[in-house]
């Protein structure tokens, strides 16, 4: 008998799967701190830790998107193509899925919507024939009457008025000036509301870092601060701080420092004075 030799058949390679790269830990081997690459790329704080942290829904439109993440890779010295690739696939998740599109059935039959037509149109012009004819008729049958003879009305006899007399007396309307108006006691106008109060924010940096402030609906003011340095701003309604070193700033808001903000290189947004619905309860 012949031996049949069992062959293992051989697996076909799947291709390997595009890993990213933990961008984190390769900056901090680097001993690169997110203001470094900021001070290198001009790259706000906020873009580039969407970059890293792979949150690509916080990135401004495509355009500028790609070049934030080519800035990023090319300072921590890095691949930028998995990033890229990445990027590009998140974009492909949002466009809408394509719908078919529903297709009209045509007329059934050329032929018959020729007659259907014909027929409504001698329907229309019978009707009309019959009308006008009717309408002859009955003008034909009526004698022309004359129009009715309608008498002038008199004038009617005017009356005099009575004079004034003296002993009337003079009422306090009456004696007003004419194009006067004397304002009654309900319309009196009202004192000004008083200014609303304004917050004072002080700001003194320990180690570098970056800031970024939004003080009521103004346009943000963005800042890389050095130890020693400090500033002072002042808002209407609220201030909204987005901080890239949350451990080397010291902050006081209306005259009561707030304590320690986060760790040293961690990145923040907080709002002051917060929203009640922000406020964690005990």
């Amino acid at each position: 008998m012949d031996e049949i030799m069992d062959i293992p058949a051989t697996e076909s390679a799947s291709p390997p799967q595009e890993s990213v790269p933990n961008l984190k830990a390769l900056r901090e081997a680097r001993r690169l701190s997110l203001p470094d690459i900021f001070e290198t790329t001009r790259v706000g704080l906020i873009y580039l830790t969407a970059v890293e942290n792979g949150e690509f829904n916080r990135l401004p439109p495509p355009v500028y998107a790609r070049n934030f993440i080519r800035k990023y890779a090319r300072t921590v010295g890095i691949d930028e193509e998995p990033i890229i690739n990445r990027y590009e696939k998140y974009l492909e998740s949002l466009k809408p899925t394509v719908k078919e599109t529903e297709i009209r059935k045509p007329w059934p039959e050329t032929g018959g919507r020729n007659r259907f037509l014909f027929a409504s149109l001698a329907a229309v012009i019978i009707a009309g024939a019959l009308v006008s004819a009717l309408f002859l008729y009955d003008r034909a049958g009526k004698p022309v009457s004359p129009p009715p003879v309608v008498d002038s009305p008199s004038p009617a006899p005017v009356i005099p008025e009575p004079a004034p007399t003296a002993a009337t007396p003079t009422s306090s309307a009456q004696a007003t000036t004419a194009g006067s108006v004397t304002p009654s006691p309900g319309e009196a106008t009202q004192p000004p509301a008083a200014a609303g109060e304004r917050y004072r924010l002080v700001i003194e940096a320990r180690e570098r870092a970056w800031i970024r402030i939004t003080e009521d609906r103004d346009p943000a003011y963005e800042a890389l601060l050095k130890p020693g340095d400090k500033i002072e701003r002042m808002a209407s309604d609220y201030f909204q701080l987005d901080i890239g070193n949350a451990g080397g700033l010291n902050l006081t808001f209306q005259g009561k420092p707030l304590g320690s903000l986060g760790k040293p290189g961690q990145v923040i947004h907080m709002r002051l004075p917060e929203k009640v619905s922000d406020r964690k309860t005990p």
